[in-house]
């Protein structure tokens, strides 16, 4: 009792009140009062193995919920493609603005990315590059998605690769500039296929080649989430599975080994949450199939 009272800064009396109000609520005694010193009865011991055991959870619950009103990173500059900066972006921020201070954004192409991000300009990218070419960076997997073909309302759906073939060899496609990763991806799939199409008019942003395609000026290749920035425009176009062998990306937020622990885990958690609940959606409304060519990736590092 003295060595309590002394560790709470209180009397030994009160100590012993507070031990006399506990047993009266219990209807147990604690201690063996005939005993000196004090010895804790059965139902004492029972009460101090259980108290400790809430106190172990008390602690752990205080690091815990501290952590979350403690700003882990006072700036982060963060790099997204484009296709995927809205609303990808505004809702990342929303999300982690309990953990970081100010965040500086840029949009922008993979390879301009992939450049300012080993150059130390950048901080983290969301990208469809994991720079597995290079060492001492984390790729964390967020999404996989299928390509689609993007084609004027009212075009007839392919029956089978041949007839993409001749779709192809008709209409003229709308394609992304040279310097884009998904031109380069496309036609590397091109290749693949062994199929020539013809070149035809050239866009630099993902809105400007699916205005043209609304304007039934041409057809173009891109991916699910490309489509969820400009789902305004889809009354005007048709989304068409693409035949032929697989064809498909995966998105990674990198981040340097050593750096943005541990934030960078809530940043992954946070933009597959985003993808989960802003992109599926929306794709699923514009066709319910394309929703399913979109897979959110588990919680994985490599």
């Amino acid at each position: 009792m003295t060595v309590a009272a002394q560790e709470f800064r209180q009397t030994q009396s009160a100590v012993s009140r507070h031990i006399a109000r506990i047993e009266a609520d219990l209807g147990v005694k604690l201690f063996e009062r005939q005993s000196r010193p004090l010895v804790p009865t059965s139902a004492g011991r029972q009460l101090a193995k259980l108290a400790g055991q809430f106190i172990a959870q008390a602690a752990l619950f205080r690091s815990e919920f501290g952590n979350l009103g403690v700003r882990i990173q006072s700036h982060l500059r963060l790099g997204v493609v484009d296709s995927l900066a809205d609303p990808l972006v505004p809702e990342l921020i929303k999300s982690t603005r309990h953990l970081v201070d100010t965040v500086s954004v840029m949009a922008g192409h993979v390879e301009p990315l992939r450049t300012k991000f080993v150059k130390r300009e950048l901080d983290a990218i969301i990208s469809p590059d994991p720079l597995d070419d290079l060492d001492g960076f984390d790729r964390h997997e967020i999404l996989f998605e299928k390509f689609v073909v993007l084609a004027p309302r009212g075009t007839i759906p392919f029956v089978d690769e041949e007839t993409f073939r001749h779709f192809t060899s008709t209409i003229p496609m709308i394609r992304s500039t040279a310097s884009t990763s998904i031109a380069q991806r496309i036609e590397q799939h091109f290749r693949r296929m062994r199929l020539i199409v013809p070149q035809g008019s050239s866009c630099d942003t993902i809105d400007s080649i699916v205005n043209f395609v609304a304007a039934d000026l041409g057809w173009s290749i891109l991916t699910p989430t490309c489509l969820r920035k400009c789902i305004n425009h889809m009354p005007f176009i048709q989304v068409l599975p693409l035949p032929g062998p697989g064809f498909s990306r995966r998105v990674y937020l990198v981040t340097r080994s050593e750096e943005l622990k541990p934030l960078k885990l809530r940043l992954s958690d946070a933009c597959r949450d985003i993808f989960s609940s802003k992109y599926l959606p929306a794709l699923h409304a514009i066709a319910p199939w394309l929703a399913e060519e979109t897979t959110i990736s588990a919680n994985s590092t490599k």
